[in-house]
């Protein structure tokens, strides 16, 4: 009792001081902006910031902790303090990374590779369940997926759930040279949010992105990791042209059949021309941002339609990002001529970032 009592001393200490300060009262609750770590944040009530309450909790508050405080406030809302908090989206080295030091090569991922690969499972008019697209885990409560995955449904289908740490669809427990996963995490939806650019009636691929909102948080895992966003104008800003990247699922390399593990497989990012030109082969009509396209050298190694919504990404600074999201691929596997077609991540940055919370 004795160190809660200090603690509500401190934080109304701490209050009374914040209202003291000289901050323009137009920054909204909820409102996003910059902590002063410099790292993205929205705008809370003072009684909600852990970081707050975790420095009022101590028998003493430094110079340097006071400061923080007192650079935290963003506004007030009914005449209380409004404070910095972090955003949920994680950031190196806390995203993109993968623990696995087993090589043994091939287009056949190991176990624990890509933790931040999801599948969506819908629910069919006859009772029957499949996974149809993918996603891409980015924090604790969200995936990004296609737009197309989630409103442009056949007759009668529902998005059900979510599945994290999957590797063999076959197997309830996937085990690998006497290594065995955690088991699957299966995840109920709480929102769907489609991006308010993509039209649905014509299905075409312009803003074709969406995030998946779940009910609770999920616990990581080996085999559940979220992947780094490029957040970083360093990172948005590089040159990608003919550079290399990986896409990760279950629907690709039409050579082996009857495969029902993870694959993987490197593609080759084009440039704008070339990608242009390609495009033109396909019914699209890009019009609200550029898209990315990538080709495998193998007929093999294109992105089929079961790998929709699923995740293109690129190895920077030792973590990985997310840098496209598959839209629009091959009915049938086969052409080196037609690329995989890749919303770029960069572009909705700020979208995912407005939508997250």
């Amino acid at each position: 009792m004795i160190g809660l009592k200090s603690s509500c001393f401190l934080v109304m200490m701490c209050v009374v001081h914040l209202e003291a300060v000289n901050i323009p009262e137009t920054t909204q609750l909820g409102a996003f902006c910059v902590n002063p770590a410099g790292e993205p944040g929205k705008c809370i009530p003072a009684r909600d910031c852990e970081v707050l309450l975790h420095i009022a909790g101590q028998a003493e508050v430094s110079n340097k902790e006071k400061q923080f405080l007192l650079k935290s406030r963003c506004g007030t809302h009914e005449r209380r303090p409004l404070l910095d908090e972090r955003l949920e989206l994680p950031s190196a080295p806390e995203c993109g990374v993968w623990t696995s030091t087993r090589l043994f090569g091939g287009q056949l991922t190991q176990i624990d590779d890509f933790p931040w690969t999801a599948l969506i499972e819908y629910a069919k008019p006859d009772g029957s369940y499949g996974f149809h697209c993918g996603g891409t885990l980015i924090s604790q409560g969200h995936i990004v997926t296609a737009a197309h995955c989630v409103s442009s449904l056949p007759a009668g289908w529902r998005v059900h759930r979510v599945r994290l740490g999957e590797w063999d669809l076959e197997t309830v427990e996937d085990c690998e040279y006497g290594y065995c996963n955690h088991p699957v995490v299966d995840v109920n939806i709480a929102t769907i949010i489609v991006h308010d650019g993509y039209d649905v009636r014509n299905k075409n691929p312009c803003n074709d992105i969406a995030l998946i909102r779940f009910v609770e948080k999920v616990n990581f895992t080996d085999t559940v990791q979220p992947i780094c966003l490029p957040l970083s104008t360093s990172i948005r800003s590089e040159n990608m042209t003919d550079s290399f990247s990986t896409v990760a699922g279950w629907g690709y390399a039409t050579d082996i059949t009857g495969v029902t593990k993870k694959l993987k497989v490197d593609l080759k990012l084009r440039n704008a021309q070339e990608c242009s030109s390609i495009l033109k082969q396909c019914e699209t009509g890009f019009r609200h941002s550029a898209p990315l396209c990538a080709l495998g050298d193998r007929p093999d190694k294109q992105i089929c339609s079961a790998d929709a919504g699923g995740g293109l990404v690129k190895f920077f600074y030792g973590f990985y990002y997310l840098i496209g999201v598959a839209s629009m691929g091959q009915e049938k596997c086969g052409s080196v001529d037609v690329p995989g077609v890749y919303t770029s991540v960069s572009d909705y940055v700020e979208w995912i970032k407005n939508n997250i919370n």
